[in-house]
């Protein structure tokens, strides 16, 4: 029996319900309304989730969504009223832009700075790429 014969019998024994396969899931966006500000209350969660800096996160989201805003305690406090299905959207556009690896996909990518340039380095695949 050879290589390819080998291997064909292995993908022919590899069960085809292995689940999803996902180790990352995202959490579910948690807003609720105080007058005319958002509170994006798990914000915290989704910077634990993504391993960002509370900044970095808060501030893009706030860019997207041409608010200003602020951090108090775990939530971010966002100036105008939006639906959780803006700012949901926002934090995809951020998981695609700063956290999945445009090489393997995968979400464990840190950010660095290197020479004033952000650089995402994933730890998966070893790829580097400016953002």
């Amino acid at each position: 029996m050879d290589y390819d014969d080998m291997l064909d019998k292995a993908q022919d024994e590899v069960p085809e319900d292995l689940g999803s396969g996902e180790r990352f899931e995202m959490p579910e966006v948690d807003t609720r309304r105080d007058g005319s500000k958002t509170v994006f209350e798990n914000f915290t969660e989704f910077v634990k989730a993504f391993n960002r800096d509370e900044k970095h996160l808060s501030k893009f989201v706030q860019n997207e969504l041409g608010t200003a805003g602020h951090i108090d305690g775990g939530e971010l406090v966002l100036n105008g009223e939006f639906r959780r299905g803006q700012i949901t959207s926002r934090i995809e556009s951020y998981a695609d832009k700063y956290l999945y690896c445009s090489e393997c996909g995968k979400p464990d990518t840190v950010l660095e700075k290197e020479k004033g340039v952000e650089i995402m380095k994933c730890q998966a695949c070893g790829a580097r790429n400016p953002v």
